[in-house]
């Protein structure tokens, strides 16, 4: 019995010793990355504080968070971006928000269930009725019809519509009015439709009688993408970009007496490595590319923001976009690890894991395929563009209970580990933001059966 014990300790004393130069190996690296933990704990702890309102965009939380980073891409000594539409570390977007706040539409002598009607106009209010002086087209689409080739035609007739949607077509209808939901927001107010238009989802074909009176209320909000630049030595013109959003969703329901949704993890966590990245990489001095580090600023309501900077830079000058949003739990593969959406669209994910093995992190694919994922972040536009461009991310959003929720705070999250992860991106980047490593391009995201297109497409045609 006493030599089996003696041999069983003698196992375990190797195999810790073994562990034990495995761990101090990858340290010997990472302990050189200069990210400190304290420096991480208080650019997210800032934004996540209630003083910022939750970074909300309709409470100028957000505009807080935007002087915040401001201030941070000075200290580190980021560079401006000399291109039109950029004033100083500032992209704005001159935003509108279309509220609807009142109104009736009669066919008849019945009113019609709002759940029923899509509104389109950048009017504050206006009336419609068969006696008007001048009417609207009245335009029906029916099941059989090629419902976008119609609205087309309709569009360009430049005039004010009324569109009966038949009942057959309520699947698309539904799709459709979620686009143009009551509270939305358009990028500026050139693209608001000049003419006004009123979706009715009916089994009437004709109206012969109606009355529509509508009001909207058109705020325009200020919001802007911050952007800081490193620019490259040898390979200016090609830009590795570092992102995140930092908008939330501001003031929220109220639980347990708090009603601030603080988003620590979604997603001042993502801010934070970002802002990490810029003082690493602006200290160590050696990217021969140029790297943009862009906190967008309109993600969580819409995608506007990202939308936005995409359709301002050449897609082909683009090598490569690290997106970086809620990292600021352990992951479904456990400590150490974090997960790339998109990780079979190109090769970079693939590169980074392999880079990661020498101390002992992993980057994984994406678990929630299904989701899709890569198409709702702010990697999508780009990646949309054949950018490899991937989020990078550890929630999991199958059991995560306080994600989007006042719970979503400081307590939630796991300083060391999410350090770790932002000093193995900073591992990793290093032959790409040296130009030795070129990841390829993205293109098969128009067979993916996960993209919105697809799913679109699959659900017009009934399958």
């Amino acid at each position: 019995m006493k030599r089996i014990f003696f041999v069983l300790v003698a196992v375990f004393v190797v195999n810790l010793s073994y562990a034990q130069k495995v761990d101090t190996a990858y340290k010997k690296i990472t302990n050189k990355i200069n990210i400190q933990e304290n420096e991480v704990r208080r650019i997210i702890s800032t934004l996540a504080a209630d003083s910022m309102l939750g970074r909300g965009l309709y409470n100028h939380g957000a505009m807080k968070a935007a002087d915040f980073i401001e201030g941070e891409y000075k200290k580190i000594g980021l560079e401006t971006w000399n291109v039109a539409a950029v004033k100083g570390y500032r992209q704005g977007l001159s935003a509108v928000r279309l509220k609807s706040l009142d109104g009736t539409v009669k066919i008849g002598d019945s009113v019609i269930d709002s759940r029923n009607v899509i509104f389109v106009s950048d009017k504050s209010e206006f009336t419609w009725s068969d006696t008007s002086a001048k009417k609207p087209l009245v335009v029906h689409i029916g099941p059989k019809d090629d419902i976008l080739s119609r609205l087309k035609i309709v569009e360009a007739t430049k005039d004010d519509a009324i569109i009966l949607i038949d009942v057959a077509l309520r699947q698309f209808f539904g799709a459709y009015r979620s686009k143009f939901r009551r509270d939305r927001f358009e990028t500026d107010s050139a693209t608001l439709s000049k003419s006004s238009y009123v979706f009715i989802l009916t089994d009437k074909t004709t109206l012969p009688k109606y009355n529509i009176h509508l009001k909207t209320n058109i705020e325009y909000v200020p919001l802007y993408n911050m952007i800081g630049v490193i620019p490259g030595k040898s390979k200016k013109n090609e830009y590795v970009i570092y992102s995140a959003h930092y908008d939330n969703l501001g003031v929220i329901g109220v639980n347990k007496g708090d009603s601030i949704a603080n988003g620590a993890d979604e997603n001042a966590s993502g801010v934070t490595a970002v802002l990490a990245l810029a003082k690493y990489f602006k200290e160590k001095n050696d990217n021969e590319r140029t790297l943009l580090f862009v906190n967008y600023g309109a993600e969580t309501v819409s995608s506007l923001s990202s939308k936005y900077f995409a359709k301002h830079i050449d897609g082909n000058s683009v090598v490569a976009v690290v997106n970086l949003d809620a990292i600021g739990k352990e992951s479904k593969f456990g400590p150490r690890s974090t997960f790339i959406t998109g990780f079979d669209k190109s090769n970079l994910g693939e590169h980074f894991a392999e880079k990661a093995n020498q101390i002992k992190f992993k980057f994984k694919a994406d678990p929630y395929k299904d989701k899709g994922l890569f198409y709702q972040a702010a990697n999508t536009p780009l990646g949309m563009m054949g950018v490899p461009s991937h989020t990078f991310s550890t929630i999991q959003i199958d059991i995560d209970r306080y994600f989007n929720s006042v719970r979503d705070d400081m307590n939630t999250i796991e300083l060391e580990n999410m350090v770790e992860i932002i000093k193995a991106v900073a591992f990793v980047s290093d032959d790409l933001i040296k130009g030795v490593f070129t990841p390829s391009k993205i293109s098969n995201y128009k067979d993916d059966p996960s993209s919105p297109r697809n799913i679109k497409r699959a659900q017009n045609s009934g399958h």
